[in-house]
C-alpha cells in the first residue's frame, strides 16, 4: 500500500469506531423504547385488605407511623425503590395498581418522615372522592410568581400532614400525594 492508501485507512478507522458505537446506542434504545404496552400491573394480593390501591394509600396515611410504614411497604413493593443518600429512596413509574390507577413515582427519607407520591392524570382520581376519604379542606396553592399550581387539600391526623394536590388549572385530577410529620414550632 501507498502512503495515500494508509492515510486514508488510518483516518477511517475513528470514524468507523464512532459508526459502530452509534450502531450499538440506537440499538439499545430502540430495544428499551415504549412498546406502546400499559404498565405493568401488580399481582392482586391474597387478602384484599393489603391490596396497593389509592383509597388504600390514602386511609393507611391516616394511621400515624404505622400507617406510614404500610406506605411504605406499599411502594416498596411495587415501585422497586432504590436507596439514595441519607437514608432516602425513590422508584420510578409509571406502575398500575390494583385499582387501576397509576403511580408516577414515589420517595420517602426516613430521617424526615416525609413520603411523596406521584399519581397519573390518566385514569383519572378525583380529587373531591380522595378528600372525602381523609376529611380534607383545601385552597387554591399560588406560587411565588402568582402562577395557578393546583389545589391542595390537607389534613392532620395522628402527628401528620396528608396533602393532596391537583393538577393546575382545571383543579381535575389529583397528581399528588404527600405525608410529612407536623414539625412543632421551635423543631
Amino acid at each position: 500500500m501507498d502512503m495515500a492508501t494508509l492515510k486514508c485507512w488510518a483516518a477511517a478507522k475513528p470514524h468507523r469506531r464512532r459508526a459502530l458505537a452509534l450502531t450499538i446506542s440506537f440499538s439499545l434504545l430502540t430495544s428499551c423504547s415504549t412498546t406502546g404496552k400499559s404498565p405493568p400491573k401488580q399481582p392482586s394480593p391474597s387478602n384484599p385488605e393489603d391490596s396497593v390501591t389509592i383509597d388504600h394509600l390514602l386511609r393507611w396515611s391516616l394511621d400515624g407511623d404505622h400507617g406510614k410504614e404500610k406506605v411504605k411497604a406499599a411502594l416498596r413493593n411495587v415501585l422497586k425503590m432504590k436507596p439514595l443518600h441519607a437514608q432516602q429512596f425513590s422508584g420510578d413509574g409509571p406502575t398500575t395498581l390494583s385499582d387501576g390507577n397509576i403511580l408516577t413515582f414515589g420517595w420517602y427519607g426516613d430521617l424526615s418522615g416525609q413520603i411523596d407520591i406521584g399519581i397519573a392524570s390518566s385514569p383519572c382520581v378525583s380529587p373531591e372522592e380522595a378528600s372525602k376519604l381523609i376529611d380534607a379542606t383545601w385552597e387554591i396553592t399560588i406560587d411565588a410568581d402568582g402562577e395557578d399550581r393546583g389545589k391542595t387539600y390537607k389534613t392532620q391526623r395522628a402527628g401528620n400532614w396528608i396533602e393532596i394536590t391537583t393538577t393546575p388549572l382545571t383543579y381535575r385530577c389529583v397528581d399528588s400525594i404527600n405525608i410529612y410529620p407536623v414539625r412543632k414550632p421551635g423543631s
